[in-house]
């Protein structure tokens, strides 16, 4: 054939008569000379080999590596004729093989419709879906190659015939010969068939076979279907879970807040520790930094309901040891099965420079002060965990911070961090106290940076139980 291809080129052999034989193929055929110019491209190759025009060369990517490899197999397969000539096969099942493994491998539902809409087997496409509030959506291309929507009123649909008996499953496809309103960007005849509930393929030009588009249009609808359902449950799951991360930190007079939230479980993004400051409108503030027993959703759930639970008592009760007895009693009646360690406090600005900080806790960790000299010292606060006990005492005390001095509330997941090459060895008080004196003189920006890095350099890759941090600041 390569001898015949040659001779044509040489003696004006009638390459219409070889045009012809792959003409009748259900393949698409496509031949390159020894420069690597398309010489014939059959019908079924301007589908499946979208970049094959007569005289035009082909992109390295428009077919696989020679042999059978898996690449191959999936764009199709590349035969050498000789003296340099090379013959190009791709079926439909290669193509729609191809093509569902691309929209498969997509996740979010804007994604797959693109992908829809750029391989389907048609020099343009167009996909309509139902949309929110009884619309529709347009998917299509832009002439400058981006796939954009549009959305309309169901009734426009109703403007092109033959697309609503098609978007309602009446008919197995149609011909629509007038486009009517709908925003295509497109002109001329198109072919559309039943895409997903309420949704269609409609394709112009290119469409050689019918029944590729509706193999088509089967894969992509169940490509657009999955990616749908995983959409819409990942925002329930981001709305669900934002309600469980701790919100970004107020601007309070008089201080500087920072933050560390680093839950065991980092794919979920959530865990048991938690923190809030919640500003009041006399200029002072009350915080909270908690840890619920265990970790992962079990944990973030319930520090939701904790967290909730402060937010409204809050409302009726801003003395931080009667704060907790109220969180008892109401976690205890909510039937609470995990118990709750946490420090409650309120902070108020001195006229003359510094905080006043009134503090309760419950069976947490003590606070730290770090002092202006360097100095760090452990608050004196106790009381029993939260949420459990019916008969629970809690005491509060207070402290003043110098401007510049700083408080730091932490969960026991930052002493307790286990050694990367020491599992045994835990990061302890000790080296937490040591860290947070080398902050003196730090903001507090810098103070939560220090002492994430000096306990994530301890840990390494190792697992580790959530680590949380809140730092408040006396400003200078």
């Amino acid at each position: 054939m390569a001898q015949g291809y040659r001779q044509g080129a040489d003696t004006g052999l009638d390459l219409d008569a070889w045009r012809r034989v792959v003409d009748g193929f259900h393949e698409a055929v496509v031949v390159l000379d020894p420069e690597g110019v398309v010489r014939l491209a059959n019908p079924p190759a301007s589908v499946l080999f979208p970049q094959a025009r007569t005289g035009s060369t082909l992109p390295d990517d428009a077919f696989g590596p020679p042999g059978d490899g898996v690449d191959g197999a999936r764009r199709g397969r590349r035969q050498e004729l000789g003296d340099g000539w090379v013959a190009l096969y791709r079926s439909a099942d290669d193509f729609l093989d191809d093509a569902t493994r691309r929209m498969s491998s997509l996740t979010e539902r804007a994604a797959t419709v693109r992908a829809v809409v750029e391989l389907a087997p048609a020099e343009h496409t167009v996909v309509v879906l139902p949309g929110l509030r009884g619309r529709l959506e347009w998917w299509r291309r832009t002439p400058a190659g981006d796939v954009v929507v549009a959305r309309t009123t169901r009734q426009v649909a109703g403007t092109a015939p033959g697309l609503t008996a098609v978007l309602e499953r009446l008919v197995d496809h149609a011909e629509l010969t007038e486009l009517g309103e709908g925003p295509w960007n497109a002109s001329g005849v198109g072919v559309a068939v039943p895409l997903t509930e309420g949704g269609a393929l409609i394709c112009f030009g290119g469409t050689w076979h019918v029944e590729l588009l509706k193999r088509f249009a089967a894969r992509a609808a169940a490509a657009v279907e999955a990616s749908t359902l995983f959409s819409d449950r990942q925002r329930t799951v981001e709305v669900l879970r934002a309600d469980l991360l701790p919100t970004p930190l107020p601007d309070v007079l008089g201080a500087r807040l920072a933050g560390v939230f680093e839950p065991a479980h980092r794919r979920a993004l959530v865990g048991g520790d938690f923190y809030d400051v919640h500003p009041r409108e006399d200029g002072s503030a009350a915080f909270v930094l908690g840890d619920v027993a265990g970790n992962g959703l079990e944990a973030a759930v319930h520090s939701g309901r904790v967290r909730q639970s402060l937010h409204t008592l809050l409302v009726v009760e801003q003395r931080p040891a009667q704060l907790l007895y109220l969180l008892n009693a109401a976690l205890r009646a909510a039937g609470s099965r995990l118990f709750t360690t946490l420090v409650v406090g309120t902070m108020m600005p001195v006229q003359a420079g510094g905080l006043r900080l009134t503090l309760a806790a419950g069976g947490h960790p003590a606070p730290l002060v770090l002092r202006a000299d360097g100095r760090v010292d452990e608050v004196p606060v106790h009381g029993g965990i939260v949420g459990v006990l019916p008969e629970v005492r809690f005491n509060q005390t207070t402290v003043a911070l110098a401007p510049g001095e700083t408080l730091l509330l932490y969960s026991d997941g930052l002493t307790e961090a286990r050694k990367y090459d020491d599992r045994q060895e835990l990061f302890g008080d000790a080296r937490l106290k040591a860290a947070l004196a080398d902050c003196a003189g730090l903001s507090a920006d810098a103070v939560s940076d220090h002492l994430r890095r000096v306990v994530f350099d301890w840990l390494g890759e190792a697992e580790h139980d959530d680590l949380t941090l809140l730092v408040l600041q006396a400003a200078p």
